[in-house]
């Protein structure tokens, strides 16, 4: 190692991770670990290793450089290092033709850097490297780091070419095995959107996977939403794309996910998004991990969670079969007003322990276009078919939607909401079709429905935001979910509250 390179990072972890892992990758297991969760099915590393023929301290005849020293004025110069992140084959076109590319980052004891690999590059070493080996590299150009794709902490990065020597090293020392700057969720509030960050927490609740068209190319993208927790007593959403959603266990009961290089959306409150060149590890094998699993199975899955998403998950807790459930920031109706909830620029969550008061049956139902994924009124052509202006179609039938109107109260205060389809589903407790069928026969059953719903308690969550009615501004709130009380749980939580309340006190 060069004398003038850098100290060893003090936040590198030296420990054996437990996986690092990234869309479409097929990581190698590392030694004696076996409790590691992977997204993907391991693959046999087949390659053998060349023994080290090179004299101490050089590699292709050129001295070995630590990472932190290189720069684009040096031609001669050899490294040391430990694959720590792989992104999958991307392909590319433009003026010049089309071709394909991937990228590794590598770690040593000095510091980290990107290294990308074009076209025959693919070929040669894309199955060579693999995630946690370490291996000798010589006779890559080094030039500035594009910052909009690299985030390492290093103002170069690596590009392979037709001379570059890459050989698999057995002799694999101290080099760490991830380099981590972590933040608590708590702190994510206080950087920017777009920022990076590193984190470690405890999946509480695990979303169900959705499909989006995205805008620019308008093709299909899965994605899947993770409710994250740590020791700072805040949550945050994090998204999964594409492979990573559709491969990730969601029966695994409160794994702890460590996520290198995440980045921060602050749409709907502060988010995450695993990107391309995020690094996800599933119950890594570090002393964080450890702190934060702990916390939470010594009380912390009780504690009263600030939710950074404000909007949330929708399905938050209805996946992970555990006291936690998607509700957070939690007020009473009465906050609604005192706090002017809903009179930003953006809308306002939270959630609250109600009654039903009354539930309007007046205009809560419509007939609605049964095309895909359209919800819009349809109008009755008396001749058999039904028209959706939406789709400029006739439709032979119709399907019925639900759009009701009630009155919550708790013992502070009472407030209109609406709900929607599965929401006004749980709280009148039958389906909506059913229901349609009640109104369509004048069955005297369908006012009782509505009836029988009155002083039944919930916990809802609710949005509130300012729309405009009749040139008339007014702050509307609409139910995004509604659950059954747990009464345990809500017994729980009050008791935390009060000694919070205590501990203030004193």
């Amino acid at each position: 190692m060069d004398p003038n390179s850098k100290p060893q990072a003090t936040n590198a972890i030296s420990q054996p991770s437990k996986q690092i892992q990234n869309e479409n990758i097929e990581p190698n297991k590392p030694n004696n670990q076996t409790n590691t969760k992977s997204f993907f099915s391991k693959k046999e590393n087949d390659l053998e290793k060349a023994q080290s023929t090179n004299p101490p301290g050089t590699f292709n005849g050129f001295k070995i450089f630590g990472i932190s020293s290189l720069n684009p004025y040096q031609n001669k110069w050899a490294i040391k290092a430990r694959v720590t992140n792989k992104s999958n084959i991307r392909t590319y076109s433009n003026a010049r033709g089309e071709g394909k590319l991937f990228n590794v980052e590598l770690i040593d004891s000095t510091g980290e850097i990107r290294a990308n690999g074009f076209n025959e590059q693919v070929d040669k070493f894309y199955e060579m490297l693999q995630i946690d080996q370490v291996y000798y590299i010589s006779k890559a150009n080094l030039k500035t780091a594009n910052k909009q794709y690299c985030k390492l902490d290093n103002d170069y990065e690596m590009t392979f070419n037709n001379e570059t020597v890459i050989q698999p090293c057995e002799e694999t020392d101290d080099l760490p095995r991830i380099n981590l700057n972590l933040v608590k969720i708590k702190e994510i509030s206080n950087h920017a959107a777009n920022d990076f960050v590193d984190v470690i927490g405890v999946v509480r609740s695990v979303g169900d996977v959705t499909t989006i068209i995205t805008k620019s190319t308008n093709r299909e993208l899965k994605k899947r939403e993770l409710s994250i927790v740590d020791n700072s007593e805040c949550a945050i959403t994090a998204t999964l794309w594409g492979k990573q959603a559709e491969d990730y266990d969601p029966s695994d009961s409160y794994p702890v996910i460590l996520l290198k290089g995440a980045k921060i959306g602050d749409y709907n409150g502060k988010t995450l998004s695993v990107a391309s060149t995020t690094v996800v590890q599933i119950n890594p094998d570090l002393p964080e991990a450890h702190t934060v699993k702990g916390w939470f199975e010594q009380g912390g899955s009780e504690s009263d969670i600030q939710d950074l998403s404000s909007q949330g998950m929708a399905a938050a807790g209805a996946n992970s079969g555990g006291p936690i459930s998607g509700h957070s920031n939690w007020k009473f109706l009465d906050q609604l007003k005192d706090e002017k909830l809903g009179m930003g620029d953006k809308a306002d969550y939270f959630s609250t322990k109600a009654y039903v008061l009354y539930a309007k049956k007046d205009n809560s139902m419509y007939m609605a276009c049964p095309g895909e994924n359209c919800n819009k009124k349809i109008f009755d052509q008396n001749d058999g078919t039904y028209r959706c202006e939406k789709c400029a179609r006739n439709y032979p039938n119709f399907k019925w939607r639900m759009i009701l109107n009630i009155n919550l109260a708790d013992f502070a205060e009472s407030n209109w909401a609406t709900c929607f389809q599965e929401t006004a589903e749980t709280i009148l407790g039958i389906g909506t079709e059913e229901l349609g069928e009640l109104k369509n026969s004048n069955d005297p059953k369908f006012d009782e429905i509505f009836s029988e719903c009155a002083f039944k308690e919930f916990n809802f969550k609710l949005r509130a935001k300012m729309e405009t009615y009749n040139d008339e501004r007014r702050v509307k709130v609409s139910a995004v979910t509604v659950e059954p009380v747990d009464y345990a749980q809500s017994g729980r939580r009050i008791l935390q509250k009060i000694k919070q309340f205590a501990k203030e006190q004193v």
